[in-house]
Protein backbone atom coordinates (compact mmCIF):
# COMPACT_ATOMS: atom_id res chain seq x y z
CA UNK A 1 0.00 0.00 0.00
CA UNK A 2 1.39 3.39 -0.74
CA UNK A 3 1.33 6.68 1.69
CA UNK A 4 1.95 10.18 1.05
CA UNK A 5 4.92 12.10 2.61
CA UNK A 6 6.16 15.63 2.40
CA UNK A 7 9.76 16.96 1.86
CA UNK A 8 11.04 20.80 2.22
CA UNK A 9 12.80 22.02 -0.46
CA UNK A 10 14.08 25.74 -0.15
CA UNK A 11 11.45 26.74 2.83
CA UNK A 12 8.38 25.17 0.51
CA UNK A 13 7.04 21.89 1.35
CA UNK A 14 5.92 18.91 -1.71
CA UNK A 15 3.97 16.62 -1.17
CA UNK A 16 4.79 13.04 -2.37
CA UNK A 17 2.87 9.79 -3.30
CA UNK A 18 5.52 6.75 -2.06
CA UNK A 19 4.89 2.74 -2.89
CA UNK A 20 6.86 0.32 -3.79
CA UNK A 21 7.00 -1.58 -7.43
CA UNK A 22 9.14 -4.69 -8.01
CA UNK A 23 10.42 -4.34 -4.41
CA UNK A 24 11.94 -0.55 -5.50
CA UNK A 25 10.75 2.47 -3.69
CA UNK A 26 8.78 4.86 -6.13
CA UNK A 27 8.21 8.17 -5.24
CA UNK A 28 6.02 10.23 -7.65
CA UNK A 29 5.81 14.12 -7.25
CA UNK A 30 2.61 15.27 -6.84
CA UNK A 31 3.39 19.26 -6.34
CA UNK A 32 2.89 21.93 -3.39
CA UNK A 33 1.57 20.27 -0.50
CA UNK A 34 -0.61 23.71 0.29
CA UNK A 35 -2.28 23.12 -3.25
CA UNK A 36 -5.56 21.11 -2.97
CA UNK A 37 -4.81 19.33 -6.12
CA UNK A 38 -1.72 17.87 -5.09
CA UNK A 39 -3.67 15.67 -2.68
CA UNK A 40 -6.30 15.02 -5.37
CA UNK A 41 -3.14 14.16 -7.35
CA UNK A 42 -2.05 11.81 -4.52
CA UNK A 43 -5.42 9.96 -3.90
CA UNK A 44 -5.82 9.16 -7.57
CA UNK A 45 -2.34 7.71 -7.42
CA UNK A 46 -3.37 5.65 -4.38
CA UNK A 47 -6.53 4.59 -6.00
CA UNK A 48 -4.82 3.36 -9.07
CA UNK A 49 -2.60 1.18 -6.92
CA UNK A 50 -5.48 -0.17 -4.69
CA UNK A 51 -7.39 -1.11 -7.53
CA UNK A 52 -4.23 -2.71 -9.21
CA UNK A 53 -3.75 -5.07 -6.06
CA UNK A 54 -7.07 -6.20 -5.76
CA UNK A 55 -6.76 -6.83 -9.07
CA UNK A 56 -3.39 -9.18 -8.35
CA UNK A 57 -5.20 -10.47 -5.40
CA UNK A 58 -8.47 -11.33 -7.24
CA UNK A 59 -6.54 -13.46 -9.89
CA UNK A 60 -4.02 -15.31 -7.63
CA UNK A 61 -7.42 -16.16 -5.30
CA UNK A 62 -8.92 -18.14 -8.86
CA UNK A 63 -5.32 -19.82 -9.66
CA UNK A 64 -5.01 -20.90 -6.08
CA UNK A 65 -8.61 -22.48 -6.52
CA UNK A 66 -7.83 -23.88 -9.23
CA UNK A 67 -5.20 -25.51 -8.42
CA UNK A 68 -7.31 -27.21 -4.79
CA UNK A 69 -9.87 -28.50 -7.71
CA UNK A 70 -7.47 -30.72 -9.42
Amino acid sequence: MGSTTTKTVRNKEYLYFVHYENRKKKEVYCGLASDPESEKKALRLELEQLKQQKKNLSEKVIEIENKLKK
